[in-house]
């Protein structure tokens, strides 16, 4: 995997729930990128719900890195 796509993982995390008597799992991923957060839900394969909030309305300055 390159170093590029390694930083682009580094921006999402997951919350994976058991699966209920539907026989159903739920999964949560939350994406942190340029302009937000994102956050949908997955029921298997299929997407259930989805919703993001820029940084400029959560009141977040973002400001840029400098590379090494």
């Amino acid at each position: 995997m390159s170093n590029t796509t390694d930083k682009m993982l580094d921006r999402y995390v997951y919350l994976h729930l058991d699966y209920g008597l539907d026989g159903h799992g739920t999964t949560i991923s939350v994406k942190l990128d340029d302009e937000g957060v994102v956050v949908d839900a997955w029921s298997d394969d299929t997407e259930i719900a989805t919703t993001w909030k820029t940084y400029n309305e959560m009141g977040v300055e973002v400001k840029g890195i400098k590379d090494e």
